[in-house]
């Protein structure tokens, strides 16, 4: 970050990413409703909470939230001065670090600044979505590291999430192997690697893709908004042993509705995970062997020949996303 430059409202704009109870939504309303005006978004920041929801139609909470800021220039630079301390840094919206599928996946929902440790370049590359079980079958663990370190060998940057289970087997198959990207359900200073060793880490190549206030820990809705960033910052999901619950099912169905390619893998027989996969299949996913992986051209092979299928009118019946936004 040396030697970069930001503009106030670029601060002003990083200072809101990292408020609590200030989502992208709200963000681009203020954004939109200052230009409309013709003033800065510093200037609009200081409207008060009033006219914020009323003419912006920021929500009333939100809107007293931004209002009781009380330096957003201020507060922008304190967070850039510890970015540049364990040398992260913000990733804005339509810059060449932004992941357009990020944006075109999430529309309004996209994080209008990204912060993003390690390397950033690493965000260019095809990119394939794997999650998983956090309590998984040895088989599906082994399948998910291999799988992982096979994509990551051929170029592919393997997308997962920060969970015990498959996403760490991920994460531990790519960054040995190739590359691949970080996405937690907390803020980055609050971020552990779990899984990987010190010699792998600082050997690997990896990108640590943060979206929420820096220092904030986990929160539910965060879990569920790092879902819907996986699946939109990827290709393809592959997902292993999703039960008809819970994470690993709340990410199949978010890739069904984003109309990703959504494939699944299972070593178990459960009837939560029997009942996950005859649901999904019905809906456009395609079912691997858990205990035989393709290798890169066998899975590009499925991807290239991935038929979206009609969109069924019982999706939105599966697991309603109401309230992320």
């Amino acid at each position: 970050m040396d030697g970069e430059s930001y503009e106030p409202d670029q601060f002003c704009l990083i200072c809101l990413v990292s408020t609590e109870g200030v989502g992208p939504a709200s963000i681009r309303k203020v954004m939109a409703g200052a230009k409309a005006r013709g003033i800065s978004l510093s200037d609009a920041l200081r409207l008060p909470a009033a006219e914020l929801e009323g003419a912006f139609g920021i929500a009333r909470k939100v809107a007293s939230v931004i209002a009781g800021l009380e330096s957003p220039l201020l507060g922008g630079q304190a967070v850039l001065d510890w970015l540049a301390r364990v040398e992260a840094q913000p990733v804005f919206e339509g810059s060449r670090h932004y992941p357009a599928r990020i944006l075109e996946s999430l529309r309004e929902s996209a994080p209008p600044v990204l912060f993003v440790l390690g390397e950033p370049e690493i965000l260019a590359r095809p990119s394939i979505a794997v999650v998983g079980s956090r309590m998984p079958s040895e088989a599906a663990v082994a399948a998910a590291e291999s799988f992982a370190g096979e994509m990551a060998a051929a170029g592919v940057a393997v997308v997962s999430g920060a969970a015990v289970g498959i996403d760490t087997a991920a994460h531990k198959g790519a960054i040995g192997r190739g590359a691949t990207v970080v996405v937690p359900p907390v803020g980055i200073g609050r971020f552990r690697w779990r899984g990987i060793a010190e010699e792998e880490f600082l050997s690997g190549r990896w990108c640590l893709l943060g979206q929420f206030p820096p220092f904030e820990g986990w929160k539910k809705r965060y879990a569920l908004i790092r879902n819907q960033t996986i699946v939109a910052a990827s290709e393809a999901v592959v997902a292993f042993e999703p039960r008809d619950s819970g994470g690993t099912w709340h990410g199949c169905v978010t890739a069904l509705r984003m109309r990703k390619p959504l494939f699944v893998a299972s070593a178990r027989g459960s009837v939560a995970n029997r009942r996950a996969l005859e649901r999904l299949v019905r809906h456009g996913a395609v079912v691997l062997d858990a205990r035989c992986m393709p290798d890169h051209p066998a899975f590009k092979k499925l991807l290239d020949g991935y038929r979206l299928p009609p969109v069924s009118a019982q999706l939105p019946l599966f697991d309603p996303l109401d309230g992320l936004q």
